[in-house]
């Protein structure tokens, strides 16, 4: 198998030494019992817990962020497209949690998955991811827009838009979500969504799609 490299961003950045979220006051939210989610730090504990499990299966991965800095989305493209220019296997998935703007916070609720606008072999990719999602997170809702036939939401994002391979980007979940956040938080939570991305990219690589733009 290991058909293809799996460029992988944990998006946001992470805590510093002396304790300084370096994203912040953004891609947080504090709960009124001053429960305190960090997107950043959670994106990191989630592809934390999916290195190893890539590792046991021989599965090729890349990261293109800091373990700490809230990486430049330009400098985490660069790195992308020169990984992906070696052999042209590479696949970007770049991992999130998402939240309601200010004042609906709260409303927000379930998974979803972004591509680039227009037909791509993305989106093929995140159909295999959906389904994966669908298969094993079924306490949670799956978000989809089917309005051009498939499940995947399409945006401008600058990682979606950018790299010169096929990208994906996840939001797990809604962070400003009471339920969901906890979810994120928990070591079941962490595990059981390294495991589902795993076991999506392991698909992927069995279905072996053509990497077209």
């Amino acid at each position: 198998m290991n058909n293809y490299k799996w460029l992988l961003d944990a998006g946001h950045g992470g805590i510093t030494n002396d304790g300084k979220y370096t994203t912040a006051p953004a891609k947080m939210h504090v709960f009124e019992d001053g429960l305190t989610f960090y997107e950043g730090v959670n994106n990191r504990a989630i592809v934390d817990r999916l290195i190893p499990m890539l590792k046991d299966t021989g599965i090729e991965y890349e990261l293109v962020y800091d373990q700490v800095l809230d990486t430049p989305l330009r400098q985490r493209v660069e790195k992308a497209n020169k990984l992906y220019d070696v052999d042209r296997r590479g696949i970007y998935v770049s991992i999130h949690s998402d939240a309601m703007p200010d004042g609906a916070h709260g409303k927000g609720s379930g998974l979803s998955i972004y591509t680039s606008k227009g037909k791509t072999s993305s989106d093929l990719i995140a159909t295999i991811f959906y389904d994966t999602y669908a298969e094993h997170l079924k306490e949670f809702r799956i978000r989809k827009d089917l309005s051009d036939g498939d499940a995947d939401f399409e945006e401008d994002f600058y990682v979606l838009r950018k790299t010169s391979c096929p990208a994906i980007l996840i939001e797990n979940l809604f962070f400003d979500n009471r339920r969901e956040a906890e979810f994120l938080m928990s070591e079941v939570g962490q595990q059981k969504i390294a495991k589902i991305l795993l076991l999506s990219i392991l698909a992927v690589e069995r279905m072996h799609p053509a990497l077209t733009l």
